[in-house]
């Protein structure tokens, strides 16, 4: 025995006949199965605000004609499969304008109401596909906070943001791994290119670090007797996936790293020896406290 069912759309723009499909009903051996799809209602509602109470209006009347008269007269002429498709037309009576009934389709099936519920998850309703947390790599960003963070909490100041006006002539404010004073400023800041957030991102970031350590200098020779500018580092992995950009980002980064440079790259592998050397110093002190004094 053939079944019949019909699509029930949410026509958002009549002219291009742009639709989302909410719902469905679905007629089986004289049993009718119907569904709408929340998720879907609220995404329409979200498309045409003006049309959300017309909208739940509408649906309920639906709802009501399919639970009593539509379901009530197919048990009467069950034998005649007919009626499924004249009933199913009926339907289309209550078509607004942006809410509208496909034309019945058969299919050589009988179903039940688990059979209908996967057919209804199949077709309808909305799959999202979650993503692992596994499946994000957070190595890079663990080693920073197991090697350098928790051992250095309290005594420097971590995930500062250097704020434009702190430093004399810095035009942006910036944020930083690590930054404190032990006769010269210390700054740490750690890029991971693995992530493969947006290239230009990481080429402004490290732009616009030259340009702070920069001023970092400038400040440390006006404010500290006996300034060190080899302080500044920069903590990259070397990159490992198959992107051109980014490899050679990693490649012109690790060449640089000359006396000259305004600051030291180094991997997660060096950063506890820099970590230590920090920690061992017993006049180490936050940026933030020394720019207060």
């Amino acid at each position: 025995m053939k079944s019949y069912y019909s699509i029930i759309r949410f026509v958002n723009n009549p002219l291009s006949k742009e639709n989302l499909a909410i719902g469905i009903i679905l007629v089986s051996k004289s049993k009718v199965y119907y569904k709408f799809s929340d998720q879907k209602i609220r995404f329409s509602k979200n498309i045409n605000s003006s049309n959300a109470k017309l909208l739940d209006y509408t649906i309920k009347k639906v709802s009501d004609f399919i639970d009593s008269e539509f379901r009530k007269d197919i048990s009467l002429f069950s034998q005649d499969n007919s009626i499924y498709i004249d009933y199913l037309k009926r339907l289309s009576i209550y078509n607004n304008g942006f809410l509208q009934f496909d034309n019945p389709k058969a299919l050589n099936l009988e179903f039940n109401s688990i059979s209908f519920e996967n057919f209804y998850q199949k077709f309808i309703e909305i799959k999202y596909k979650k993503i692992s947390k596994e499946t994000v790599d957070k190595s890079f960003e663990n080693t920073i906070k197991k090697v350098f963070h928790e051992p250095l909490k309290g005594l420097i100041d971590l995930d500062y943001k250097i704020k434009k006006q702190e430093i004399p002539n810095l035009f942006f404010n910036y944020t930083l791994d690590g930054i404190g004073v032990n006769g010269s400023i210390y700054s740490v800041k750690s890029l991971d290119l693995n992530s493969e957030k947006p290239i230009d991102t990481f080429q402004r970031e490290i732009s616009d670090l030259e340009s702070l350590n920069y001023r970092l200098d400038l400040f440390s020779k006006e404010n500290l007797s006996n300034p060190n500018s080899d302080n500044h580092y920069l903590v990259v992995n070397e990159y490992k996936g198959r992107k051109d950009s980014y490899q050679k980002l990693y490649e012109i980064l690790k060449s640089q790293n000359d006396l000259s440079f305004p600051y030291s790259v180094i991997s997660t592998d060096e950063l506890p020896t820099l970590t230590k050397k920090i920690k061992s110093s017993e006049s180490i002190i936050k940026f933030s406290d020394f720019i207060k004094k």
